[in-house]
């Protein structure tokens, strides 16, 4: 019983072994698409774009300090103003400047809390079209994937990221950027759509003759 237990097992390797060798190859490929989004002109574009969102908020961001500068270089002014005149002024006068610091110290506050408001929405903002742009790359940047894979005949596709190890030859990284550079470049080249001509106006009515 055991012999035949054994012999069963070998025929079921040796029939697995046979499979395995007459089953086709996968071809599998990596990608790395970090490189993909830095080195493709698609990339790249919507990089500027992202740029410019992060320089709209920093000069914004500027443009705030700057002026909470000029609030506190006034409210410095008005406090060396009082030091100074304060033993010449009468009680009144000088209770009135200090309720003036008091008033722009207050103002100071609530523009700078005003201003961290704004720019957080800014950043709010600029977070949502970062994720809309990088949303919109990844539907852009892959029929140029879907071309390279279907050209190499690759049956499946990995990202870099979670493989171990791979040979430098299954990385299509480069294929992929040259594809969607080409694509690009031809929709650069491609002359703008005419504009459609405006309608012809529609020929005036010709009024009825008159009866005698």
């Amino acid at each position: 019983m055991r012999k035949t237990h054994l012999l069963a097992l070998s025929f079921a390797a040796v029939a697995q072994a046979a499979y395995a060798q007459d089953a086709p190859k996968q071809r599998i490929a990596t990608i790395n698409m970090e490189r993909v989004s830095t080195e493709s002109l698609l990339g790249k574009g919507y990089a500027k774009k992202l740029e410019d969102l992060k320089n709209e908020i920093d000069a914004e961001g500027q443009k705030k300090q700057a002026d909470l500068n000029k609030i506190d270089a006034g409210i410095k002014a008005m406090q060396d103003d009082l030091e100074k005149t304060g033993s010449v002024l009468s009680p009144e006068g000088a209770d009135k400047k200090r309720q003036e610091i008091v008033k722009k110290t207050r103002d100071r506050q609530a523009f700078l809390e005003d201003g961290q408001a704004e720019l957080q929405r800014m950043r709010d903002r600029a977070q949502q079209q970062a994720q809309a742009l990088e949303n919109e790359f990844q539907v852009k940047i892959r029929p140029s994937i879907e071309a390279v894979v279907k050209d190499k005949a690759i049956d499946i596709l990995l990202d870099n990221r979670v493989v171990l190890v791979a040979a430098k030859e299954s990385d299509i990284t480069a294929d992929v950027v040259l594809k969607s550079n080409e694509a690009e470049k031809a929709a650069a080249a491609k002359p703008a759509a005419p504009a459609p001509k405006p309608a012809a106006p529609a020929p005036a009515a010709t009024p009825a003759p008159e009866k005698p």
